[in-house]
């Protein structure tokens, strides 16, 4: 049941507005006491705002507007490049406001000072059994609260991760990822329509994740590469290396999740963006552009440095 709380660390204490392309969702934000704006009657953000993107062209405008906009803070929710329904998008609202925005960066803040000050680590809990070496210099990206004090516009999922990405093939990877997790869920995202993949890949990993939320997965990682992903004993690591395109199976990020204030209530078989920080960790394959991004959540782990 949705529920109007105040997500008081982000907009210092006050309202914030939902902006959307969907009439249904305002409609039903309207109903919760949420002022509410559609995307297409502004060319300003107001002061504090939570944006539910539906579609590309009103992502674009959402940062056409930031740019025109001295003072924002902002917390953007790209729906559209993850499941853009209104059932999706009310749940990804629940997760939003029950979500404690000052513990998660507090935690982030911990996160980031330990992946700072070691470069091997071991992960546990959830029977994890893997281990991660972070490369010299290498740069995690985390949020913290000095980043929110003045003006930003920020991705929901920035709030509630730890991540190291590898968007760039040509250059090295700043991980090296091995060992097995249990899976809970995945999430899949592909930015636009690429006609060089397969038919049917979308309703493929729709049943994958499905089945994973359903039974959970084994998955295996050698030296950065997807080596296996089974159900239940059975194989499907094909299906993940058609759906990524290019890319394949080697890893494109590792991350850290800190929202431990979602485990009871998430929902896997959603393809939404908030799921991906809950507490644990997850790995990706694929970019988004070539082939989907697929992220392999595993809650309930932890990364730990590895004794010298």
């Amino acid at each position: 049941m949705l529920s109007k709380t105040m997500i008081s660390t982000p907009f210092g204490h006050e309202e914030p507005s939902i902006i959307t392309d969907l009439e249904e969702f305002l409609q039903e934000c309207s109903k919760l006491g949420f002022n509410t704006i559609n995307i297409s009657d502004i060319d300003r953000l107001p002061k504090n705002s939570i944006i539910f993107t539906f579609t590309n062209d009103a992502a674009k405008k959402t940062f056409d507007i930031a740019k025109n906009t001295k003072h924002k803070k902002s917390i953007f929710c790209a729906t559209q490049v993850f499941e853009p329904t209104l059932d999706a998008a009310l749940y990804s609202l629940n997760l939003l406001l029950i979500s404690d925005f000052d513990r998660a960066l507090r935690a982030q803040r911990r996160v980031l000072n330990m992946l700072n000050s070691h470069n091997s680590f071991f992960l546990s809990g959830n029977d994890a059994d893997a281990q991660i070496t972070i490369a010299p210099h290498a740069q995690p990206y985390a949020l913290i609260a000095e980043d929110i004090e003045n003006n930003f516009i920020q991705s929901v999922a920035e709030f509630f991760e730890v991540h190291y990405a590898h968007m760039n093939p040509q250059e090295p990877s700043p991980f090296s990822f091995r060992g097995t997790l249990k899976i809970s869920g995945i999430l899949t995202v592909l930015r636009r329509s690429n006609p060089t993949l397969p038919e049917g890949l979308r309703a493929s990993l729709k049943w994958l994740s499905d089945r994973i939320s359903e039974e959970g997965a084994l998955l295996v990682i050698e030296d950065n590469t997807i080596t296996s992903l089974k159900i239940n004993g059975n194989e499907h690591v094909k299906l993940l290396d058609l759906a990524a395109g290019p890319r394949g199976l080697k890893l494109t990020e590792f991350a850290i999740g800190v929202n431990d204030t979602i485990t009871n209530i998430i929902d896997y078989k959603i393809n939404s963006q908030l799921n991906e920080g809950i507490n644990g960790v997850h790995i990706a394959i694929g970019d988004g552009s070539s082939g989907y991004h697929i992220d392999f959540l595993s809650p309930e782990v932890n990364v730990s440095p590895t004794r010298q």
